[in-house]
Parts: structure tokens; sequence; C-alpha cells
């Protein structure tokens, strides 16, 4: 009984850690092994089990978010070790976001190399941050811990191996490791967009996904699909993230495309390249015929209207007008300031989203300035300065929005967002 009761107290050995509880998660180590070997590569899981309607994120976590932060303590005969990361799912949020990462149940696969690991256990520890979210993003921090028992040769667990072999088959296979398929991208100025060609491939039961990963240049919008001779190609709208800069020649990108069948079974690929530019072909026509729309995106133009109106409104206010105003008067004022908001719209498709808050800066200056010249009835010099202060907003607002012009394919870029 003495015997029974001192194993009791003993610290628990397994290959699946204590979970960490709350409302929203759960999380904890898992290994596959009854016995790990003391040499040879080591795997792991970071198993979450979520509650509905709540994920957790892939490497890049869309519009908001982290993906979990994994950091391992130091253990004899541990290699540093590596998170891998499944293939994701789309999440669409309120608000016009969009998430990539997991629901209900995942592992995160973990592997290490162990090289004469002393002992009879292998003693694992690991700080996870992660954000949990649903509509919401809750925030959680813990420190799992898991003690492996070693031995000269593996022995599988047969209730944790299953769920991290499922977990480790999603992981996406390398460019180039597939026979008969290949993966490339290319930029095109149209738009921009990258696009992004898979052969050798087919879809799968489910929309084949393409996922991107985080890039200094760019912002990317949801990718289109088409099927094609011997694969699929995917069209990714780009938005950069200065205005006003031009494609560049090439540049890197890191995707991942999920959801494809090869030889008949489900697979994901996962590929890092340097993508070119691809040159668009010339198609020759007639020279397009000048239109009142094509007016109308001249940003020095809207803004002499925006200008106009605006000065129009103060004059209908009594603020340019010495005769006291009248009912009739302010209600087309208002009407004319309805029609210097349009015209602002209509300018921010013009020009850079600074640029249009420095000309809405210089119309409020304008406002200032005409009420202050009001106030100061009786003192003519002061009305003089600010007269020459109401002139030079004026005056300053159409070259603010030249000097903050978009590009065409940043006005093309707007013109989608908005």
């Amino acid at each position: 009984m003495a015997i029974v009761l001192l194993l009791a107290a003993a610290p628990a050995w397994g290959v699946a850690g204590e979970w960490a509880v709350n409302d929203e998660s759960r999380v904890r180590l898992i290994t596959p092994y009854r016995t790990a070997p003391r040499d040879g590569e080591l795997r792991l899981g970071l198993h979450f089990k979520l509650a509905p309607g709540w994920h957790v994120y892939w490497k890049n976590s869309g519009d908001a978010g982290f993906p979990p932060v994994v950091v391992f303590g130091e253990a004899a005969g541990l290699g540093e070790p590596e998170l891998l990361w499944p293939a994701p799912e789309r999440f669409e949020l309120p608000g016009d976001l969009v998430a990539f990462g997991y629901a209900d149940e995942v592992v995160y696969p973990v592997r290490a190399r162990l090289s004469g690991a002393p002992g009879d256990v292998l003693k694992l520890m690991a700080d996870v941050d992660y954000l949990v979210c649903e509509v919401d993003c809750i925030p959680y921090r813990y420190q799992l811990t898991l003690d492996q028992p070693l031995g000269d040769a593996a022995e599988a667990d047969p209730g944790t191996e299953p769920l991290i072999a499922s977990w480790w088959s999603r992981v996406p296979a390398p460019a180039g490791t597939l026979a008969g398929v290949t993966t490339e991208g290319s930029l095109t100025a149209s738009g921009p967009a990258l696009e992004v060609r898979v052969e050798g491939v087919e879809a799968g039961a489910e929309p084949p996904g393409l996922f991107l990963e985080p890039h200094d240049d760019f912002d990317t919008e949801k990718p289109e699909v088409r099927t094609a001779d011997g694969g699929l190609v995917f069209r990714v709208p780009l938005r950069p993230k200065q205005a006003g800069r031009a494609l560049p020649k090439e540049t890197g990108f890191a995707w991942t495309v999920t959801n494809l069948v090869h030889d008949g079974r489900p697979v994901s690929l996962e590929a890092r390249q340097t993508v070119p530019q691809r040159a668009a072909a010339a198609e020759p026509g007639p020279e397009p015929a000048v239109s009142r729309a094509s007016v109308l995106r001249s940003p020095i133009l809207i803004t002499l209207l925006a200008v106009g109106a605006a000065l129009f409104a103060l004059w209908l206010w009594g603020l340019l007008d010495p005769r006291p105003s009248s009912p009739g008067r302010e209600a087309l004022g208002f009407a004319a300031v309805a029609a210097v908001l349009g015209l602002l719209y209509a300018l921010s498709r013009q020009i850079s989203f600074e640029g249009l808050a420095w000309v809405e800066l210089t119309l409020l200056g304008m406002s200032l300035c005409a009420w202050l010249r009001r106030k100061a009835a009786n003192r003519r010099a002061l009305r003089l300065v600010l007269g020459l202060g109401l002139l030079a907003c004026a005056l300053t607002a159409p070259w603010l929005a030249d000097r903050n012009r978009l590009n065409d394919h940043d006005i093309s870029i707007e013109e989608k967002i908005v």
C-alpha cells in the first residue's frame, strides 16, 4: 500500500501534458510516443481545442490578430524546435475583415532533433502566447510542460499518434517535392495583381484556397481562381502600402495553396519565390476620346470646384457678405456644403489620403478666416490680413491636390476600395 501511495504522488510520465483551460479554448503539449528515441527526429504537437465560433491563427493572421508564439525551454540533448503550420481556413468577419487560421481543433506540429539525451525522461517546457478570436479577441499566455519517457527505440502511443499524424499530413508540401507539380507566380501591372499558376493538380472536394504570407510593400484582396490546362490559376489583386509607388520589376512572395488533389490524394503546396513582373501585351486600337469623366479625373479641377462651392456657402451664410443672411439663403448654403462633401468624395479617389486631409484643412482654414473676418468688422487691418489668409487657403488647396495626386494604377485600386 505504501508503494502504491508513493507512485500515485509521483509526477505523471506521459505523452500529453496538462490542459491549460479558459472559457474560449484549452491548449496542451502532446507527443506521438509512449517512449521516444534518444537520438533522431522528435515530433511534438501544440494541441488546441476551441469553443464554437472561436479560432486561432495561421502564420499570416489576416487583417487582425497574431499567430501563436511558442518559446521552448532548454533541455539536454534537444535541438531548436520548429513550429509548423497546417493548411489554414479563411474566416470572413464583420466589417469586411478576413482572418486565416483554425477553428474547433488544431494541432500545430513541432519537430526537433534529439542527440544523446541523458536520463530516462525528457522534461519539455514551452511558453505559449496566443490570441483566440470570435468577433472580439482575447490574449492568453501559459507555460506548458510534458515529461516524455526515453528509450533506445521509439514506441508509438495509440491515443496521440493518429492525431499528430493527421495534422502532420496537413502541413503543405514544399514546391518541387511533388512529382509532376509545378508552381510559379508573376506580377501584372493592370490592377496590379499577383498571378499564381499551379500545374499538375486538380481541385479537391472543397474550393482551392490561396494564402499569402505578409509582404512589406503590398496588402492583398480575396484571391480569384480558375481552372487552366493541367492545373489552376489564382489572381490576387494587390494594394500598394505606399501610394504612388511603381510596381517593382520583381519581388518575393510566399504562398500556400490548399484543397488540391495529386495522384488521387488530397495535398497542400507551399512555395517561396522571386516573382517577376510580366509585360502586358499591347492591344492596338483607336485613341480614346476625351470624355467628361476623364476631365473630372483632374484633382485640380475638382478642388477648384470644392473651393468655389465652399466660398459660395460662406457668402450665403453672410460671412463674406455684409448683408444679413435669410432662412432661404442659409438652406441654400447647406446645399452648397453638401456639394463640397460630394466633391471631396470624388477627390478622395484621385489623391492620397494624406493629401485629402491637407485639402480639408485648407477649406477649414478658409471658413475660420471668413468667420474671424466677420467678427473683426471694425478693424480694417485685421480684416485685410484675414482676407489674405482666406485667399492663400483657396489657392493652396488645388496645389496640394496636384502634389498628392495618384497615378493610374493607384486610382484603379482606390476605385475598388471605395
